[in-house]
């Protein structure tokens, strides 16, 4: 009989906050969806215990906010925060910060990428369905070209997609558009 290694969970609003201040100081600024997609790779952090934990974090001043282009909040750390991290960061369980970190290297990464394409993945039920909502954007005035919810029986295969769309997103939309638009010099 095999056994499924068992899930770390961080479910102390203190050690959240601490969680925060050390994705931020070990990635540098982050938006709040980054923050959220960090958090939610590995479901370590509940979605609701991690906005309660952004706002009482900006309230006793560790992180600043600020907007970004009038569409996201952008995260900084503050003073108070670089102490609370390099002082308390133990309270994360190793796994927990060494996996952040490197999945947060890659959503950095992936950043640039989203001036063209934006994919999420929607959670349905715990090991449910989730849907993969794939955003192509006009990178000369910021419009939508195409906007798909996309069905996967599980979390796994919507990484799966995910990585398959930003390995090639111009090969996917010129695939995708062609099926739409009739070649009318034939």
């Amino acid at each position: 009989m095999l056994y499924e290694t068992p899930k770390i969970f961080i479910d102390d609003t203190f050690v959240i906050q601490i969680y925060i201040c050390y994705l931020i100081e070990q990635l540098g600024e982050l938006t709040d969806e980054q923050i959220r997609d960090i958090a939610s790779e590995y479901e370590y952090v509940n979605p609701l215990q991690l906005t309660e934990a952004l706002s009482i974090s900006l309230e006793k001043q560790l992180i600043d906010s600020k907007e970004k282009n009038k569409k996201q909040t952008v995260y900084s750390l503050l003073s108070n925060g670089k102490v609370l991290s390099k002082e308390f960061y133990q309270r994360i369980p190793l796994s927990i910060r060494e996996k952040s970190v490197e999945y947060g290297k890659y959503v950095l990464k992936m950043a640039d990428l989203e001036r063209s394409i934006i994919c999420r993945i929607q959670r349905g039920n715990f090991n449910g369905p989730c849907y993969l909502t794939v955003k192509f954007i006009n990178e000369v005035d910021g419009s939508d070209l195409m906007d798909l919810k996309i069905y996967a029986p599980d979390f796994e295969q919507a990484k799966q997609m995910r990585e398959r769309f930003y390995e090639k997103p111009s090969d996917i939309v010129t695939k995708i558009m062609s099926m739409f638009i009739r070649d009318s010099y034939l």
